[in-house]
């Protein structure tokens, strides 16, 4: 039986590969050998003082290019809802939220908030659905207003001045541990390279994570780092939310007025605070 020797890559085409590989893992960041090393550790008080600087620079953001991703985990499977398009418009000063989804052209849902009281739309079935905070908890797939906050989050609203607030340096970032009497209720990781903030924990009195809020994709806006990406994660119900921003644009003026829900004659409308869950057909399995 002839055996045929198999022919070795040229070796120009071999340092072709590594450079494109080379390439690959420093725009992705995926290699940390090959990530420049982060720059001496900053006192706290100059890590606040930038935070505080780029939190102060931006209030509102609108973007109509987002992609928003929904999966839930229950007995170790995974689902995953399909990929939604739409427009987000976002006034952290009130705070006020607009969130309004289609897919292929079809409308899915529009939520809008203002300060603690939400109003979802959902167009198939024609139902809207309002509540407090209360009733929001009650529906873990949705974002919140207070999470999108976590754009323009500075250190004062994230507790990192405050008098028991502690902070570590990593490899890669400065922890911050946040207690209230005593107990850890929060964690805010910041980057040490680009000082914006990463991830925010929050913590329930049993120390069981609550919600993670993970930042990520930042680029440049107006001479500073905006993430392009707000992942939300509960791990006690299983939940995870990827809000992905295309195009945002930023200090748009957003009176409150647009947060308000529009008149919908002829939909059915469910106060979560008083109806249970059943009640809205949207949300019924069978």
């Amino acid at each position: 039986m002839s055996t045929r020797c198999r022919r070795q890559p040229a070796p120009i085409v071999r340092r072709l590969g590594v450079c494109l590989l080379s390439t690959f893992l420093l725009s992705s960041g995926g290699c940390a050998l090959l990530r420049p090393a982060p720059p001496p550790p900053l006192p706290p008080a100059e890590v606040v003082a930038a935070l505080r600087e780029t939190a102060e620079r931006f209030h509102t953001v609108t973007d109509t290019d987002i992609s928003l991703h929904i999966s839930v985990t229950a007995d170790g499977k995974t689902q995953r809802a399909p990929s939604l398009g739409g427009l987000i418009a976002f006034n952290a000063r009130l705070p006020g939220l607009w969130l309004d989804t289609e897919k292929v052209t079809r409308r899915v849902f529009s939520l809008k908030a203002l300060g603690e009281r939400f109003y979802l739309a959902i167009f198939e079935t024609r139902e809207v659905v309002t509540g407090g905070p209360a009733a929001y908890a009650r529906l873990p797939h949705l974002v919140r207003p207070g999470e999108v906050r976590s754009f323009f989050a500075g250190p004062d609203r994230l507790g990192l001045t405050w008098p028991d607030t502690t902070m570590a340096v990593q490899a890669d970032e400065y922890r911050f541990d946040v207690p209230v009497a005593g107990v850890l209720r929060s964690r805010v990781l910041v980057d040490r390279r680009k000082v914006v903030v990463t991830a925010i924990r929050r913590y329930d009195a049993l120390g069981r994570t609550v919600t993670e809020v993970v930042l990520g994709g930042h680029k440049q806006t107006d001479g500073v780092p905006f993430p392009r990406r707000l992942t939300v994660e509960r791990p006690l119900d299983g939940v995870k939310v990827e809000l992905r921003l295309g195009d945002p644009r930023l200090n748009k003026e957003l009176p409150a007025a647009t947060f308000l829900p529009p008149q919908r004659p002829g939909w059915r409308v469910i106060d979560l605070d008083r109806q249970p869950l059943s009640a809205v057909e949207a949300f019924r399995t069978e």
